[in-house]
């Protein structure tokens, strides 16, 4: 049987996430945080699940609910995918007058 070479095309490789912090999200790691993600991508409510897992200190700001996501400037519900390439943001509730 021949052998398979693998070239880096063909595999699908991981990708850096970078994912803004706005408000008081960026109290604990400044204004962004970093996550690997799949070329496949992940829904908005996993990136939490990731974040939070990852950065530990915002996982009860982001347990409780309140979070929203936006997704290349978008506001996005929690089945949104993100896919590599997109940029990504985590804010709290916003008031203003």
């Amino acid at each position: 049987m021949p052998r398979r070479t693998w070239h880096p095309s063909e595999v699908e490789l991981n990708q850096s996430l970078n994912v803004e912090l706005c408000g008081k999200l960026a109290d604990s790691y400044g204004g962004s945080v970093t996550l690997d993600i799949s070329p496949s991508g992940l829904p908005v409510r996993e990136l939490f699940e990731a974040v939070s897992s990852a950065y530990p200190l915002l996982a009860p700001i982001l347990a409780g609910g309140r979070i929203r996501a936006c997704v290349n400037e978008t506001i996005v519900p929690d089945d949104a995918i993100i896919r590599q390439g997109d940029t990504a943001a985590l804010f709290p509730p916003v008031s203003g007058g």
